[in-house]
């Protein structure tokens, strides 16, 4: 985990009053802050209240670059928490890294969920984080790429749920108790959806000790959040019944008052996000069970179609480039594709008849499928439903299914943030064969967009 404060900082308490530091290598934030600790000995400042900044001599000014951000945050662990004294958290640790990439300084500020989004809304703040996408925060923001992927559950009693309510989740017509955590992504989704008498409740761990007491219902929470909050509160798993509702991508909203005198922001940090760590979620046995039963047959039947296999039998015969050949096409597809361009190279595949029948298969399969290429036994990208990030996949996992002895195996790879499709994908790979000799022609992937491809209706 990134430590939120630089190298030299040191904690202490000025005067009862509680400051937090964010320290990069131009300029730094200094923000007042409810109950942490502190990070250098100086006067702080309100939130709300116009910036202080520090120069690299560490002498404050009242001046500050004109891009310099100020981004509102809560505390919800695992995603932003105070460790050892400081702000931290994966999604913290994301941000430390994209921003020094891009060159931006940016400060953090800690604030009740609803207090962070009127702030933006009021022009008292740049931005705020970690948020699910909603069509009302998108009137007066903008958001980045995801930095994380939630996955919420309902959460109920064991003791409380009787054996013909295992099976269902609350709908907005029934009557339950139904519980969130005042402010949260998941409070607001469910005044959306019409569920109507919510009960809001300041935390995660009273949330979940009022399921487990029986005073609520069902709640709705973030899975990773329940489990850590029951293992602090010592509460054991066979207390609880969780089911899966949907997955909820969380990104960071940028006013537009920003963005709009900085153009440019919101592209560079997507552009960068990517070489900064964005973990994998891991599929859980029913996960990983549902692709088996339900879209492993449907590109297994794609692998072995006839049309398919005329296709890639039509584009693969130009061979293994020259390896420094092949770096400068991979060189020039990433490059261009960064900026939302194509190379030569890729456009002469997107243009090909390959590409076209993937995509016709990509449409057909609605909006369960993200993506789908295919790549011949050299790691060569010859065929693709849209864009893909790079050229060459001989470096990538899926490689191995060029030479996969078993010939029936397929890789199931867990969910993944992918940059080119702006989606969460978990990506099936299995080898393309030729029927009358058993050779491996290439290897199909399929990108499936678990936002869709796992929701409960689908």
């Amino acid at each position: 985990m990134t430590k939120f404060q630089s190298a030299g900082e040191s904690k202490n308490n000025n005067k009862g009053r509680n400051v937090l530091v964010r320290k990069i290598p131009k300029f730094a934030l200094v923000v007042g802050l409810c109950g942490l600790w502190a990070e250098l000995t100086i006067l702080p400042v309100r939130a709300e209240e116009p910036s202080t900044s520090l120069s690299q001599d560490g002498k404050a000014s009242s001046e500050r670059p004109d891009n310099f951000l100020l981004l509102q945050t809560n505390l919800h662990p695992p995603y932003q928490e105070v460790l050892d004294g400081t702000l931290g958290g994966y999604s913290v640790s994301v941000l430390n890294c994209a921003f020094e990439r891009i060159g931006v300084g940016y400060g953090l500020a800690v604030a009740p969920r609803q207090r962070n989004r009127e702030m933006v809304q009021n022009g008292r703040a740049d931005g705020f984080f970690l948020a699910r996408i909603s069509e009302f925060m998108d009137e007066y923001a903008v958001a980045s790429n995801p930095l994380a992927l939630e996955k919420w559950v309902w959460v109920s009693s064991s003791e409380q749920v009787s054996d013909r309510q295992l099976k269902r989740v609350p709908k907005p017509s029934e009557y339950s108790t139904i519980g969130a955590i005042l402010g949260s992504n998941e409070a607001e989704w469910l005044i959306e959806e019409g569920y109507g008498d919510v009960t809001r409740v300041p935390s995660i761990a009273s949330l979940v000790g009022q399921v487990a007491a029986g005073r609520v219902d069902f709640a709705l929470v973030d899975k990773q959040s329940f489990e850590i909050a029951r293992n602090e509160l010592d509460i054991g798993a066979e207390k609880f019944v969780v089911q899966f509702e949907r997955y909820a991508p969380l990104v960071v909203y940028f006013s537009k008052r920003y963005t709009e005198k900085f153009p440019n922001l919101l592209a560079d940090l997507n552009g960068v996000l990517e070489f900064c760590e964005i973990k994998s979620m891991h599929l859980e046995p029913w996960e990983r069970d549902a692709i088996e039963r339900v879209q492993l047959p449907m590109v297994r039947q794609l692998a072995k179609s006839s049309e398919l296999i005329r296709n890639v039998n039509a584009v693969r015969g130009s061979g293994r480039l020259p390896a420094d050949q092949k770096q400068l096409v991979d060189d020039e597809w990433t490059a261009m594709g960064r900026l939302g361009q194509s190379s030569a190279r890729a456009r002469e595949i997107l243009g090909n008849d390959l590409s076209e029948y993937l995509r016709a298969f990509q449409t057909n399969t609605g909006d369960q499928v993200a993506e789908a290429f295919v790549f011949d036994v050299y790691g060569q990208i010859i065929g693709m439903s849209r864009l893909t990030s790079d050229f060459d996949q001989s470096d990538e996992q899926q490689y191995q299914m060029v030479e996969y002895i078993n010939r029936d195996h397929a890789l199931i790879a867990d969910i993944q943030f992918d940059a080119s499709t702006r989606s969460f994908l978990s990506q099936i790979t299995i080898p393309i064969i030729d029927p009358n000799n058993g050779q491996i022609l290439a290897a199909l992937t399929v990108g499936l967009d678990v936002s869709a491809a796992l929701r409960p209706e689908s």
